[in-house]
């Protein structure tokens, strides 16, 4: 289950016998991150420590390491690794990642997108630090239209955009208290929010599809506007938009979700982050459910359950402890 709030965890090989730090890296990383196989040329002289923090459905883990080949097959692609896209931010050192034939060498200042779904290859031939992030994939595909042309490329760090997101994530690894529960859901926000960002000042799209994008966008920001109104409907939508309803379900076709669930789905984020609220510890989960769009309080559990794979009330007395 996602936490709200966050300490940092810390990791380290020294902790074991030399001949066991390879396996052990190896078992600790896949509970962090979607499982990998990991291979060097002999277990001498490795070396890997790792910190973590988790806060809302974010991990951001602070790596550094020895050289070390990662490998992502089909055979380690479960469907629980489909909520997930990941982000490295190269520090120190260097990498070559390989994601849909696509080739990306990087060195201090890089930031790489890739798919969990999908195979890579990542090889670092020397020692390394590296930041890395696995956010939840439809809060990002939501933010970033035609996400996928930014697979395997780099992200400028050199402008603005870029260098707001690397600089915050560098930022958040020098925070050793962790991250207080009351603003752990914001922040998680801000986290999506500056890497949406750094990802669309790296994107170019022609003209069709911009259009395309911008119509899709207005849309989008109309039904976060009014998702707590309960007729909130795909053909209210497309009414008010002057547009058919193919034409609403047309500009959703690309996307992972049709436009009905893409609002149940934003509803129960939203339910979400409201039951991480410190400021709204006081307020019957119902009542919360209620102002959020919701018709039916059985519908609402059921849903909610199906998403997050646990009950609200469990959901909201486990961010007390």
């Amino acid at each position: 289950m996602a936490q709200a709030t966050g300490s940092w965890q810390n990791l380290c090989t020294e902790a074991v016998p030399p001949r066991d730090r390879l396996d052990y890296w190896h078992a600790a990383t896949n509970r962090l991150f979607p499982p990998t196989r990991l291979s060097r040329s002999s277990h001498e002289g490795f070396y890997g420590r790792v910190s973590w923090l988790k806060f809302g459905e974010v991990t951001l883990a602070n790596i550094v390491s020895t050289s070390l080949d990662v490998t992502r097959s089909e055979r380690d692609i479960t469907r629980d690794d489909d909520r997930w896209y990941e982000i490295n931010v190269q520090i120190d050192g260097a990498s070559a990642f390989t994601q849909d034939g696509r080739e990306v060498a990087s060195g201090p200042r890089s930031v790489i997108l890739y798919d969990s779904r999908r195979p890579y290859q990542m090889r670092f031939d020397g020692p390394y630090r590296q930041l890395s992030l696995k956010v939840p994939r439809e809060a990002l595909r939501d933010r970033v239209p035609n996400i996928d042309a930014l697979i395997s490329r780099h992200i400028p760090t050199d402008g603005i955009p870029g260098r707001f997101f690397y600089d915050f994530a560098a930022a958040l690894c020098d925070a050793p208290e962790g991250i207080p529960g009351f603003i752990a859901s914001r922040l998680e926000q801000h986290t999506l929010d500056l890497l949406a960002t750094a990802l669309l000042g790296a994107n170019i799209e022609p003209a069709s599809t911009v259009n395309r994008i911008s119509q899709l966008d207005r849309i989008k920001a109309y039904i976060l506007d009014r998702l707590d109104q309960p007729d909130l409907t795909p053909r209210a939508i497309a009414e008010a938009h002057h547009i058919s309803l193919r034409h609403l379900y047309d500009l959703f076709e690309a996307e992972e979700q049709q436009v009905a669930r893409w609002i149940q789905t934003h509803r129960l984020d939203r339910i979400r982050r409201d039951l991480a609220d410190p400021l709204k510890r006081g307020w019957p989960i119902n009542t919360i459910a209620l102002s959020c769009g919701f018709k039916d309080f059985s519908h609402f559990s059921r849903s909610f359950r199906r998403q997050f794979g646990v009950s609200p009330r469990d959901y909201r007395n486990g961010l007390s402890h």
